[in-house]
Protein backbone atom coordinates (compact mmCIF):
# COMPACT_ATOMS: atom_id res chain seq x y z
CA UNK A 1 0.00 0.00 0.00
CA UNK A 2 1.22 3.42 -0.63
CA UNK A 3 1.86 6.16 1.45
CA UNK A 4 -0.81 8.07 0.08
CA UNK A 5 -2.98 5.30 0.60
CA UNK A 6 -2.13 4.75 4.26
CA UNK A 7 -2.84 8.60 4.34
CA UNK A 8 -6.23 7.92 3.08
CA UNK A 9 -6.96 5.44 5.15
CA UNK A 10 -5.83 7.15 8.48
CA UNK A 11 -8.41 10.22 7.45
CA UNK A 12 -11.32 7.76 7.03
CA UNK A 13 -11.21 6.32 10.31
CA UNK A 14 -10.52 9.87 11.70
CA UNK A 15 -14.12 10.78 10.04
CA UNK A 16 -15.80 7.69 11.20
CA UNK A 17 -14.45 7.88 14.51
CA UNK A 18 -15.95 11.47 14.55
CA UNK A 19 -19.27 10.47 13.32
CA UNK A 20 -19.49 7.81 15.66
CA UNK A 21 -18.77 10.54 18.33
CA UNK A 22 -21.61 12.29 17.14
CA UNK A 23 -23.97 10.05 16.66
CA UNK A 24 -27.16 10.03 19.61
CA UNK A 25 -27.47 6.56 21.65
CA UNK A 26 -29.97 4.55 22.99
CA UNK A 27 -28.75 2.74 26.22
CA UNK A 28 -30.73 -0.15 26.83
CA UNK A 29 -31.45 -0.01 30.95
CA UNK A 30 -30.77 -4.03 30.96
CA UNK A 31 -32.09 -4.31 34.92
CA UNK A 32 -35.57 -3.63 33.78
CA UNK A 33 -35.16 -5.37 30.31
CA UNK A 34 -34.34 -8.16 32.21
CA UNK A 35 -37.05 -8.53 34.58
CA UNK A 36 -39.45 -7.40 31.99
CA UNK A 37 -38.76 -10.89 29.53
CA UNK A 38 -38.26 -12.96 32.39
CA UNK A 39 -41.51 -12.40 33.48
CA UNK A 40 -43.39 -11.55 30.57
CA UNK A 41 -45.28 -14.87 29.31
CA UNK A 42 -46.77 -14.64 32.95
CA UNK A 43 -47.82 -11.03 33.32
CA UNK A 44 -49.20 -10.67 30.08
CA UNK A 45 -51.56 -13.92 30.63
CA UNK A 46 -52.49 -11.37 33.85
CA UNK A 47 -52.93 -8.25 31.91
CA UNK A 48 -54.85 -10.31 29.30
CA UNK A 49 -57.32 -11.88 31.77
CA UNK A 50 -57.72 -8.29 33.58
CA UNK A 51 -58.46 -7.16 29.96
CA UNK A 52 -61.31 -9.38 29.19
CA UNK A 53 -62.89 -9.31 32.43
CA UNK A 54 -63.34 -5.39 31.64
CA UNK A 55 -64.43 -6.36 27.77
CA UNK A 56 -68.18 -6.92 27.13
CA UNK A 57 -67.49 -10.82 26.72
CA UNK A 58 -71.37 -11.19 26.40
CA UNK A 59 -70.83 -11.42 22.42
CA UNK A 60 -69.48 -13.83 20.41
CA UNK A 61 -69.62 -16.34 22.84
CA UNK A 62 -70.63 -20.24 22.17
CA UNK A 63 -72.03 -22.88 24.15
CA UNK A 64 -68.60 -24.82 23.96
CA UNK A 65 -66.33 -21.83 25.02
CA UNK A 66 -66.49 -18.15 26.19
CA UNK A 67 -64.94 -15.32 24.30
CA UNK A 68 -62.55 -15.10 27.57
CA UNK A 69 -61.83 -18.83 27.01
CA UNK A 70 -61.42 -18.27 23.57
CA UNK A 71 -59.23 -15.46 23.20
CA UNK A 72 -57.02 -16.83 26.06
CA UNK A 73 -56.25 -19.85 23.64
CA UNK A 74 -55.56 -18.36 20.94
CA UNK A 75 -53.32 -16.29 22.87
CA UNK A 76 -51.36 -19.36 23.80
CA UNK A 77 -50.75 -20.59 20.70
CA UNK A 78 -49.60 -17.02 18.84
CA UNK A 79 -47.26 -16.50 21.90
CA UNK A 80 -46.03 -19.41 21.95
CA UNK A 81 -45.50 -20.42 18.05
CA UNK A 82 -46.03 -24.12 19.19
CA UNK A 83 -48.12 -26.25 16.75
CA UNK A 84 -52.02 -26.42 18.01
CA UNK A 85 -51.12 -29.75 19.17
CA UNK A 86 -47.87 -28.82 21.54
CA UNK A 87 -49.73 -25.67 22.64
CA UNK A 88 -52.52 -28.23 24.20
CA UNK A 89 -49.94 -28.77 26.70
CA UNK A 90 -49.61 -25.00 27.78
CA UNK A 91 -53.37 -24.81 27.75
CA UNK A 92 -53.84 -27.67 30.13
CA UNK A 93 -51.78 -25.87 32.73
CA UNK A 94 -54.10 -23.01 32.39
CA UNK A 95 -56.69 -25.42 33.11
CA UNK A 96 -55.69 -26.79 36.36
CA UNK A 97 -54.90 -23.26 37.26
CA UNK A 98 -58.50 -22.78 36.72
CA UNK A 99 -58.41 -20.35 33.65
CA UNK A 100 -59.83 -22.55 31.52
CA UNK A 101 -63.09 -24.60 32.34
CA UNK A 102 -61.98 -27.53 30.08
CA UNK A 103 -58.56 -27.95 27.59
CA UNK A 104 -59.87 -27.36 23.81
CA UNK A 105 -59.08 -30.31 21.40
CA UNK A 106 -56.32 -28.82 19.18
CA UNK A 107 -58.77 -28.21 16.15
CA UNK A 108 -60.95 -26.77 18.55
CA UNK A 109 -58.24 -23.65 18.68
CA UNK A 110 -57.91 -23.56 15.10
CA UNK A 111 -61.22 -23.63 14.78
CA UNK A 112 -61.41 -20.61 16.76
CA UNK A 113 -59.36 -18.14 14.20
CA UNK A 114 -62.04 -19.13 11.42
CA UNK A 115 -64.70 -16.97 13.05
CA UNK A 116 -65.68 -13.30 11.49
CA UNK A 117 -66.94 -11.52 14.65
CA UNK A 118 -63.28 -12.54 16.26
CA UNK A 119 -61.80 -10.05 13.48
CA UNK A 120 -63.52 -6.68 15.59
CA UNK A 121 -63.32 -8.53 18.53
CA UNK A 122 -59.31 -8.51 18.07
CA UNK A 123 -58.88 -5.23 16.39
CA UNK A 124 -60.66 -3.21 19.66
CA UNK A 125 -58.65 -5.52 21.88
CA UNK A 126 -55.39 -4.49 19.91
CA UNK A 127 -56.68 -0.72 20.41
CA UNK A 128 -57.60 -0.88 24.30
CA UNK A 129 -54.24 -2.20 25.01
CA UNK A 130 -52.45 0.97 23.75
CA UNK A 131 -54.35 2.91 26.09
CA UNK A 132 -52.52 3.17 29.19
CA UNK A 133 -49.60 4.58 27.06
CA UNK A 134 -51.56 7.69 26.00
CA UNK A 135 -49.80 10.19 27.97
CA UNK A 136 -45.98 9.26 26.61
CA UNK A 137 -47.47 8.88 22.89
CA UNK A 138 -47.28 11.96 20.79
CA UNK A 139 -45.38 11.09 17.55
CA UNK A 140 -46.50 8.33 15.90
CA UNK A 141 -46.00 6.53 12.52
CA UNK A 142 -47.75 4.55 9.87
CA UNK A 143 -46.82 1.81 7.51
CA UNK A 144 -47.32 -1.40 6.07
CA UNK A 145 -45.74 -4.73 6.15
CA UNK A 146 -46.53 -8.09 4.51
CA UNK A 147 -46.90 -11.61 5.99
CA UNK A 148 -46.54 -14.46 4.12
CA UNK A 149 -48.90 -17.60 3.49
CA UNK A 150 -48.86 -21.44 2.74
CA UNK A 151 -51.08 -20.81 -0.07
CA UNK A 152 -50.11 -20.25 -3.91
CA UNK A 153 -51.82 -18.59 -6.61
CA UNK A 154 -51.97 -18.54 -10.39
CA UNK A 155 -50.02 -15.96 -12.24
CA UNK A 156 -49.65 -15.57 -16.26
CA UNK A 157 -46.22 -13.78 -16.84
CA UNK A 158 -46.82 -11.55 -20.17
CA UNK A 159 -43.13 -11.66 -20.74
CA UNK A 160 -42.06 -15.84 -20.88
CA UNK A 161 -46.05 -16.40 -21.39
CA UNK A 162 -45.97 -18.53 -19.10
CA UNK A 163 -48.15 -20.12 -16.03
CA UNK A 164 -46.29 -19.14 -12.18
CA UNK A 165 -47.37 -19.79 -9.09
CA UNK A 166 -46.46 -17.39 -6.38
CA UNK A 167 -47.39 -17.48 -2.35
CA UNK A 168 -49.77 -15.04 -1.64
CA UNK A 169 -49.64 -12.76 1.38
CA UNK A 170 -51.64 -10.09 3.98
CA UNK A 171 -50.49 -6.70 4.34
CA UNK A 172 -51.08 -5.15 7.33
CA UNK A 173 -51.47 -1.14 8.18
CA UNK A 174 -50.93 0.13 11.44
CA UNK A 175 -50.19 3.26 13.53
CA UNK A 176 -47.52 3.28 16.23
CA UNK A 177 -46.52 5.59 19.17
CA UNK A 178 -42.48 6.44 18.48
CA UNK A 179 -41.94 6.12 21.76
CA UNK A 180 -42.62 2.80 23.17
CA UNK A 181 -43.64 1.37 19.61
CA UNK A 182 -46.91 0.65 20.82
CA UNK A 183 -49.81 -0.09 18.06
CA UNK A 184 -52.57 2.35 18.26
CA UNK A 185 -54.55 1.43 15.07
CA UNK A 186 -54.61 -1.06 12.99
CA UNK A 187 -56.05 -3.00 9.42
CA UNK A 188 -55.08 -5.71 7.45
CA UNK A 189 -55.58 -6.28 3.59
CA UNK A 190 -54.95 -8.13 0.39
CA UNK A 191 -51.05 -7.58 -0.02
CA UNK A 192 -51.76 -5.84 -3.19
CA UNK A 193 -54.08 -3.18 -1.54
CA UNK A 194 -51.80 -0.23 -1.95
CA UNK A 195 -51.53 2.08 1.26
CA UNK A 196 -52.69 5.07 1.02
CA UNK A 197 -56.52 4.76 1.32
CA UNK A 198 -55.90 3.16 4.79
CA UNK A 199 -54.38 6.44 6.07
CA UNK A 200 -56.88 8.35 6.84
CA UNK A 201 -59.36 5.74 9.13
CA UNK A 202 -56.17 4.84 11.17
CA UNK A 203 -55.64 8.34 11.69
CA UNK A 204 -59.62 9.14 12.69
CA UNK A 205 -59.01 5.88 14.94
CA UNK A 206 -55.42 7.05 16.65
CA UNK A 207 -56.51 10.45 16.96
CA UNK A 208 -60.00 9.22 19.17
CA UNK A 209 -57.81 8.79 22.02
CA UNK A 210 -54.19 10.26 21.83
CA UNK A 211 -52.95 13.78 21.49
CA UNK A 212 -51.30 13.22 17.94
CA UNK A 213 -48.32 16.13 17.12
CA UNK A 214 -46.49 14.54 14.86
CA UNK A 215 -47.35 12.20 12.11
CA UNK A 216 -44.35 10.64 9.66
CA UNK A 217 -44.80 8.59 6.59
CA UNK A 218 -43.39 7.73 3.49
CA UNK A 219 -43.95 8.95 0.06
CA UNK A 220 -46.67 6.72 -0.82
CA UNK A 221 -48.93 8.33 1.17
CA UNK A 222 -48.52 11.23 -0.18
CA UNK A 223 -51.67 12.88 -1.04
CA UNK A 224 -53.88 16.73 0.10
CA UNK A 225 -56.76 14.23 1.25
CA UNK A 226 -53.89 12.54 3.53
CA UNK A 227 -52.22 16.02 4.24
CA UNK A 228 -55.93 17.56 5.27
CA UNK A 229 -56.47 14.39 7.41
CA UNK A 230 -53.56 14.43 9.39
CA UNK A 231 -53.54 18.57 10.20
CA UNK A 232 -57.01 18.05 10.71
CA UNK A 233 -56.71 16.02 13.93
CA UNK A 234 -53.99 18.90 14.91
CA UNK A 235 -51.34 16.98 13.92
CA UNK A 236 -48.38 17.89 11.74
CA UNK A 237 -47.80 15.49 8.66
CA UNK A 238 -44.24 14.42 7.79
CA UNK A 239 -44.32 13.20 5.12
CA UNK A 240 -41.09 13.54 2.00
CA UNK A 241 -42.68 15.15 -1.50
CA UNK A 242 -42.06 13.46 -4.45
CA UNK A 243 -39.16 14.45 -7.25
CA UNK A 244 -41.97 15.37 -9.31
CA UNK A 245 -44.14 17.16 -6.59
CA UNK A 246 -45.52 21.05 -7.56
CA UNK A 247 -45.74 23.67 -4.87
CA UNK A 248 -49.54 24.95 -6.24
CA UNK A 249 -51.31 21.62 -6.83
CA UNK A 250 -54.95 23.24 -6.81
CA UNK A 251 -54.00 25.90 -4.34
CA UNK A 252 -54.08 23.62 -1.32
CA UNK A 253 -52.28 25.78 1.02
CA UNK A 254 -51.42 22.80 3.53
CA UNK A 255 -49.36 21.10 0.83
CA UNK A 256 -47.81 24.76 0.15
CA UNK A 257 -46.62 25.16 3.44
CA UNK A 258 -45.27 21.95 4.03
CA UNK A 259 -43.61 21.72 -0.05
CA UNK A 260 -41.65 24.72 1.63
CA UNK A 261 -41.01 23.60 4.63
CA UNK A 262 -39.49 20.00 3.05
CA UNK A 263 -37.22 22.00 0.40
CA UNK A 264 -36.24 25.19 2.71
CA UNK A 265 -35.81 23.42 5.80
CA UNK A 266 -34.99 19.85 4.93
CA UNK A 267 -32.53 19.36 7.44
CA UNK A 268 -35.15 19.83 10.08
CA UNK A 269 -37.73 17.98 8.55
CA UNK A 270 -36.00 14.97 8.09
CA UNK A 271 -35.31 15.45 11.99
CA UNK A 272 -39.03 15.01 12.59
CA UNK A 273 -39.37 12.54 9.40
CA UNK A 274 -37.13 10.05 11.41
CA UNK A 275 -39.57 8.95 13.66
CA UNK A 276 -40.23 6.83 10.71
CA UNK A 277 -38.02 4.37 11.97
CA UNK A 278 -40.36 3.50 14.38
CA UNK A 279 -43.04 1.73 12.86
CA UNK A 280 -40.06 -0.40 10.60
CA UNK A 281 -39.18 -1.32 14.63
CA UNK A 282 -42.55 -2.13 14.79
CA UNK A 283 -42.78 -4.88 12.06
CA UNK A 284 -39.88 -5.99 13.38
CA UNK A 285 -40.45 -6.37 16.70
CA UNK A 286 -43.79 -8.80 15.70
CA UNK A 287 -42.04 -10.82 13.21
CA UNK A 288 -39.09 -11.47 15.31
CA UNK A 289 -41.36 -12.69 17.59
CA UNK A 290 -44.79 -13.93 16.91
CA UNK A 291 -43.07 -15.07 13.33
CA UNK A 292 -43.19 -13.45 9.63
CA UNK A 293 -45.41 -16.27 7.65
CA UNK A 294 -48.99 -17.05 8.53
CA UNK A 295 -49.82 -20.87 9.45
CA UNK A 296 -53.77 -19.93 9.04
CA UNK A 297 -55.19 -21.52 5.95
CA UNK A 298 -58.15 -19.84 5.30
CA UNK A 299 -58.45 -15.59 4.12
CA UNK A 300 -60.50 -15.11 8.13
CA UNK A 301 -58.33 -17.30 10.04
CA UNK A 302 -54.65 -15.38 8.42
CA UNK A 303 -56.24 -12.29 9.09
CA UNK A 304 -57.14 -13.22 13.04
CA UNK A 305 -54.19 -14.50 13.22
CA UNK A 306 -52.00 -10.99 12.19
CA UNK A 307 -54.05 -9.55 14.55
CA UNK A 308 -53.48 -12.12 17.61
CA UNK A 309 -49.85 -11.56 16.70
CA UNK A 310 -49.86 -7.33 17.42
CA UNK A 311 -51.99 -8.44 20.46
CA UNK A 312 -49.34 -10.44 21.93
CA UNK A 313 -46.70 -7.52 20.81
CA UNK A 314 -48.95 -4.45 22.23
CA UNK A 315 -49.19 -6.60 25.63
CA UNK A 316 -45.62 -7.23 25.72
CA UNK A 317 -44.94 -3.54 25.41
CA UNK A 318 -47.29 -3.04 28.21
CA UNK A 319 -44.88 -5.32 30.17
CA UNK A 320 -41.66 -3.66 29.13
CA UNK A 321 -42.87 -0.16 29.81
CA UNK A 322 -44.01 -1.21 33.34
CA UNK A 323 -40.91 -1.86 34.02
CA UNK A 324 -39.16 0.88 32.17
CA UNK A 325 -41.76 3.84 33.00
CA UNK A 326 -43.59 2.18 36.18
CA UNK A 327 -46.32 2.52 34.46
CA UNK A 328 -49.62 1.40 36.01
CA UNK A 329 -52.08 -0.01 33.35
CA UNK A 330 -56.32 0.20 34.83
CA UNK A 331 -57.56 -0.97 32.03
CA UNK A 332 -60.89 -1.21 33.26
CA UNK A 333 -60.64 2.76 33.06
CA UNK A 334 -59.13 2.06 29.25
CA UNK A 335 -62.06 -0.04 28.28
CA UNK A 336 -64.63 2.34 29.61
CA UNK A 337 -63.37 5.45 27.80
CA UNK A 338 -63.04 3.29 24.86
CA UNK A 339 -66.58 2.32 24.86
CA UNK A 340 -67.34 5.94 25.73
CA UNK A 341 -65.40 7.42 22.39
CA UNK A 342 -67.36 5.15 20.51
Amino acid sequence: MTEDSWENTRNVKKVTARVNSLRQSYPQNWESYNSAKTKEKIISIKLLLELLDNFDIKRNSNNSFTLKEQILSMFVYCYSRFSSRRAISDLEMLRQRGMLSRTPHFNSVLNMFRKPSMTNTLSELVEITSLPLRMFEEKFAIDSTGFSTSIFERWFDVRTKEEIFKRTWKKVHLICGARTNTITSIAVSDGTEADSPYLVPLVQKTAKYFDMKELSADKAYLSRANLRAVASKGAIPFIPFKSNSIENPKGTRLWNQMWLFFYEHQEEFMKHYHSRSNVESTFSMVKRTYGNHLRMKSERSQINEILMKCLCHNLAVLVQESFELGLEIDFKACADDYFAQG
